[in-house]
């Protein structure tokens, strides 16, 4: 049974495209609470994946990029009323500053991160931390030892710091490829792509896509597995392929990160 991984990044009433209402999320939970929904880690389903195992037909995975101060916020006692857990994404030397890096384009605007006490509050609360680089850069334009050194330094400055094994990582951007790939599994068992689509077998542990959460509507939840959705992602990634043949997300002048709907 495939598996969705959804991609959320703030919570709240901000005005950054990167931002999911209050309202939307709540109705989101609420569809998956009434979908029997249960939430899993990224590393139990990399595992599955690896091992050629079938998951739980009702395991869902909650992500959150960059690691914005509303996941804790806003997002955590949300997900705590719905026994739900999710996996952050984080940009290790960002934490406990803002999202203004230097690849940042001047109209997504800069919020608040999670500061490492947050972070490692909710590592203690069974969320699972992951890696989304040191400064959030397109790897596909760096040097083999500046890619190692935003992989590895990540994953050792949140481990370091949450006390928790960080298995999975977050490409910036989505930007990957064979050599970012390679350097990514030397330290993760798993990472994941801004592609749209749902996690079945067969599939690479180092690829998996997911749904953004700009592509799910409430409605879309009871039938989150059918394939009129799936139809729909596909339509949708073949929307992002194209516009991406001519305009990078970290491009200057880049207007928003999500296609309209």
């Amino acid at each position: 049974m495939p598996v969705p991984i959804v991609t959320y990044h703030s919570v709240g009433e901000s005005v950054s495209s990167l931002s999911t209402p209050t309202s939307v999320f709540e109705a989101h939970l609420a569809g998956f609470t009434a979908s029997g929904y249960r939430t899993v880690t990224m590393a139990e389903v990399v595992r599955w994946v690896s091992r050629g195992q079938h998951p739980p037909t009702n395991a869902l995975v909650i992500t959150f990029d960059d690691g914005y101060e509303s996941v804790y916020r806003e997002a955590w006692p949300r997900l705590k009323a719905c026994n739900f857990i999710a996996s952050v994404f984080l940009v290790s030397d960002h934490c406990g500053t803002t999202s203004r890096w230097p690849s940042q384009p001047a109209s997504v605007h800069a919020s608040p991160l999670l500061g490492w006490p947050e972070a490692a509050a909710l590592a203690g609360e069974g969320w699972e931390m992951g890696a989304h680089s040191r400064t959030h850069p397109p790897l596909t334009v760096l040097t083999p030892a500046a890619i190692e050194e935003e992989v590895a330094g990540s994953q050792r400055t949140i481990r370091e710091r949450t006390g928790q094994s960080v298995e999975v990582f977050a490409y910036p951007y989505g930007a990957v490829n064979g050599r970012v790939k390679e350097l990514v599994r030397r330290y993760f068992a798993g990472a994941v792509t801004t592609d749209l689509g749902l996690v079945a077998r067969p599939c690479d542990p180092h690829l998996l896509p997911r749904i953004d959460a700009h592509y799910l509507r409430p409605e879309h939840i009871p039938n989150l597995r059918g394939a009129a959705y799936r139809r729909y992602l596909s339509a949708r990634q073949a929307g992002r392929w194209l516009r991406r043949r001519f305009r990078q997300d970290w491009d200057k002048g880049f207007e928003s990160v999500c296609d309209a709907v």
